[in-house]
C-alpha cells in the first residue's frame, strides 16, 4: 500500500460547503458558539479496500461538533456496505453509479449545517482535521467552497 503526502502532485481534495439554505442569525451565531454540525458523504462502488481506513479517520476526528456520516453505494458487489454498516445506518442507493451522482444522493439526505464530499480512498490526514479548519464561517456565510488536501489510499487496506 502507498500513501500518497500533501507534496505529491496526485493530492486529492474534499470539497466543503455550507447547505444550501437562508443565511440567519441563528446561523451566524451558531458558528461562533460551537462547532457546526457536519455531513460526510462518501460515495462508494466496491470499495472494500480503501473504506475501512477512509471511515475510520472519520469516525477518530477529534472534532466538536456532531458529524453524520453519509454512504451513498452504486450497487457493490463486495464487502463494501458490511464495513459500512459498522460506521453508520445512513446508507442509501446510487442508481446512476457515478461518484457525482453519489455525492448528490448523499447531499439529498445530510442534515448537517456543513456538507463534506470525501471520496472511499480518501483519509483525513490527522485526527484533528475537521477540528482544524479555519474558514467554516467563510462557508456558513455563503462565501465560498473550501477545499483542503488529504492523504490518498491506494493499493490494499492496510486494517
Amino acid at each position: 500500500m502507498t500513501i500518497l503526502r500533501k507534496n505529491k502532485p496526485q493530492i486529492h481534495s474534499i470539497q466543503i460547503f455550507r447547505r444550501n439554505n437562508p443565511i440567519t442569525e441563528q446561523t451566524n451565531q451558531i458558528s461562533n458558539n460551537r462547532a457546526p454540525s457536519i455531513s460526510i458523504i462518501t460515495p462508494t462502488y466496491n470499495s472494500a479496500k480503501t473504506l475501512i481506513s477512509c471511515l475510520e479517520s472519520i469516525k477518530n476526528q477529534d472534532y466538536g461538533g456532531e458529524i453524520e456520516i453519509i454512504i451513498a453505494d452504486g450497487g457493490t458487489t463486495d464487502a463494501t456496505l458490511e464495513i459500512a454498516r459498522r460506521y453508520t445506518d445512513k446508507i442509501y442507493p446510487n442508481p446512476l453509479k457515478t461518484g457525482e451522482a453519489g455525492k448528490a444522493v448523499g447531499v439529498k439526505h445530510a442534515s448537517g449545517e456543513i456538507i463534506a464530499l470525501i471520496d472511499s480512498d480518501n483519509i483525513l490526514p490527522s485526527r484533528d482535521w475537521l477540528s482544524r479548519m479555519k474558514n467554516f464561517k467563510k462557508v456558513l456565510s455563503n462565501q465560498g467552497v473550501l477545499k483542503e488536501p488529504l492523504y490518498v489510499l491506494k493499493g490494499r487496506n492496510p486494517l
